[in-house]
């Protein structure tokens, strides 16, 4: 019964937002207010739907009790409206200045080409000596490894820099269009990224394929071929990780489908995928930090201050996610599953049921005051470039917690974001020429 009413209460709450946010905001595929509306409709409102219909959260995230898990939907629902408001916010103060951004910073040609080849070459080459495409020559019987380079390689930066290889790609699609040779390349590394690297690695850089295109095209929705695309791909995005454990093991197409087959029918039918349960694990973060009578006040963001030191160079180094191991306990095991406590879970263990608020109204008011910003704007904008980074980390954003608000566009993404910053730089203090208006 309880979670019938969270879920009424819920379903309200997200129509008034959504519906408020259509009222004074763009409809449009760049707007972050709906990405996080959307993200809420999956990771709550369905979960919601899945408890009221009896599902019940894995055993080792020792959820207590049904309120614990409605008061996370309430934490949820908090900042839900939180982004109504920011939405309104920014709309207010923009008002008629919408899309009409200082003079325009272009991209620059020249720079964008030695990243993207730098970029092709290096992560190319760690992903087939370093990454998952390496073990997938090996379980085939090739040994690509030739170069051993200590320490460095058993730390995360290899598969970090095979991350880049696509999106050198990416760079080259913006420039110069999706030609059919550059679709060829981005498929290849799109598919060598996939094996060699977590999911987040495929996903955001499909994501920012399509933002580049519609973003050339001048178009603003999402045609209903791509729809369909998105979710196959949402169902690659689960099925993911038992098909490459096959592929690194050798195995071939039809252990591919029979395992991908098998994994899909046992995980939907008792929801017992974390990929369907991250309102469950908002809400063991919460009831572990209530418990401890933790809150960390910001504390969460500090390892960010050490994480450019390589673990190889400090072997104790803070981890990024220190507080998941503070948290976790023997019921609770946070940290060994590797949970994620969603940015309103994380907003709660910083500074409660007001920072559930506070926290996600100032993130996405500053995304929605940059999305009125270059609205307008063309591919060859560096600011529009930025911006589009930073909305595909919104993914992680949403269900990682501030962290990643640097990390992915820093670190994951640096190719793109550098070209970005750097034309930035260069033609403020060089003044070199951007991109063509053609482009």
């Amino acid at each position: 019964m309880i979670f019938n009413v969270a879920l009424c209460i819920d379903i309200f709450i997200l129509n008034i937002s959504l519906w408020c946010v259509l009222r004074v905001s763009e409809r449009s595929i760049f707007n972050p207010s709906l990405w996080w509306i959307g993200f809420h409709a999956y990771s709550v409102t369905l979960r919601l739907i899945s408890l009221s219909r009896g599902s019940r959260p894995l055993d080792y995230m020792g959820i207590s009790s049904n309120m614990e898990l409605v008061r996370a939907a309430i934490a949820a629902d908090i900042s839900l409206l939180a982004i109504m408001a920011a939405t309104v916010f920014a709309a207010y103060v923009v008002k008629d200045n919408v899309g009409c951004s200082p003079a325009t910073v272009r991209l620059n040609l020249h720079l964008g080409l030695i990243i993207s080849i730098l970029s092709i070459i290096v992560g190319t080459y760690s992903i087939f000596t370093y990454s998952g495409a390496a073990l997938v020559a090996n379980a085939y019987g090739a040994d690509v490894t030739a170069i051993n380079i200590g320490e460095f390689q058993t730390s995360s930066y290899p598969y970090i820099v095979g991350g880049f290889a696509v999106q050198g790609a990416l760079i080259l699609c913006a420039m110069c269009g999706f030609t059919r040779w550059l679709v060829v390349l981005l498929a290849i590394l799109l598919f060598l990224t996939s094996i060699s690297n977590s999911r987040t690695f495929f996903v955001l850089p499909l994501i920012m394929a399509f933002l580049i295109l519609q973003t050339r095209r001048r178009k603003r929705s999402m045609p209903v071929s791509w729809m369909i695309g998105f979710l196959l791909l949402g169902v690659v995005w689960f099925v993911y990780k038992p098909v490459v454990g096959v592929i690194l093991s050798g195995g071939d197409a039809k252990d591919v489908w029979t395992n991908a087959k098998g994994y899909f029918q046992d995980k939907v039918s008792d929801d017992s995928s974390l990929d369907m349960q991250f309102l469950d694990m908002q809400a063991t973060y919460m009831a572990a930090a209530d418990d401890a009578g933790r809150r960390y006040y910001g504390a969460t963001i500090l390892p960010l201050l050490t994480l450019p030191i390589p673990r190889f160079l400090w072997p104790d180094k803070p981890n990024v996610n220190m507080y998941s191991e503070e948290l976790s306990t023997g019921a609770r095991q946070i940290a060994v599953t590797g949970m994620t406590p969603n940015l309103s879970g994380e907003s709660y263990l910083n500074f409660g049921w007001l920072g559930c608020a506070l926290i996600p109204f100032m993130y996405v008011c500053g995304m929605q005051l940059a999305f009125l910003r270059v609205e307008r704007d063309r591919i060859n904008s560096s600011s529009r470039w930025i911006y589009m980074v930073l909305l595909i980390s919104m993914v992680q954003v949403y269900r990682d917690g501030l962290n990643s608000l640097l990390i992915y566009p820093i670190i994951y993404l640096l190719p793109l974001t550098g070209w970005g910053i750097l034309s930035k730089l260069i033609q403020t203090f060089v003044t070199i020429k951007g991109l063509p208006d053609k482009i």
